[in-house]
């Protein structure tokens, strides 16, 4: 079955962090659920996969704005509050984690056969 155009809009906006479906993306990937997995966790069918994907991210600056999105989101869809929770909240650390990095993306280092060398 070929996607719809919106299914693929969503796809595209699942590689933005600003996107509900990028935490979602990291989270299935983690987990290693597909579509209908995925669906069945967060208590939804596929179809409705792409419209939770386009929503904003939950905003992270406090718990209680943090959950207010959540609830929003489930509430809208017919979601599990938890379970889009959980989902969605151990992304934002990797995230944080990755744009700290004090390397460039796929800088390497070099061993030094002599140690005199600075």
């Amino acid at each position: 079955m070929n996607p719809t155009p919106f299914e693929l809009l969503a796809e595209r906006a699942s590689a933005r962090p600003f996107f509900l479906g990028f935490r979602l993306a990291e989270f299935a990937a983690r987990e290693s659920l597909d579509d209908a997995a995925l669906a069945a966790q967060l208590g939804c069918d596929v179809a409705t996969l792409a419209h939770v994907r386009m929503c904003r991210a939950p905003r992270t600056e406090s718990s209680a704005v943090f959950g207010e999105d959540v609830t929003c989101v489930a509430t809208k869809f017919g979601l599990n509050v938890r379970a889009l929770a959980d989902a969605t909240k151990l992304v934002p650390a990797a995230i944080v984690r990755d744009a700290t990095s004090l390397e460039p993306a796929g800088a390497v280092l070099a061993a030094r056969d002599r140690s005199d060398v600075p």
